[in-house]
């Protein structure tokens, strides 16, 4: 999984000041790749907001995700199953999707 992270993102890429940076995928796409002011999930210990230098974690995590954009909007994506990692600024997601 390190070195797929490594790849997807880079020194350059990585949120700065007030933001993180996001990328979202499943097993066959990145489902959102940008620099956002917060995430907003759930564990098995309640809501959680991941902002700009946050500690390190990882954590599995329940739907939905909210995005709080850089432009003040916010983006919900709803899935089955998901991970979560915070790692140097960034935040990795790897989530199954929900049947359509």
């Amino acid at each position: 999984m390190a070195d797929t992270e490594s790849n997807d993102i880079n020194q350059s890429t990585k949120g700065s000041g007030e933001t993180i940076h996001v990328i979202i995928r499943n097993r066959t796409q990145i489902l959102f790749d940008d620099n956002v002011k917060s995430v907003t999930s759930k564990n098995d210990t309640g809501i959680f907001d991941v902002l700009a230098e946050h500690t390190n974690f990882i954590s599995l995590i329940t739907s939905p995700l909210i995005l709080g954009k850089v432009d003040g909007q916010k983006q919900e994506i709803v899935f089955q199953n998901g991970l979560i990692k915070v790692k140097d600024n960034a935040v990795f997601c790897y989530v199954d999707l929900l049947s359509k």
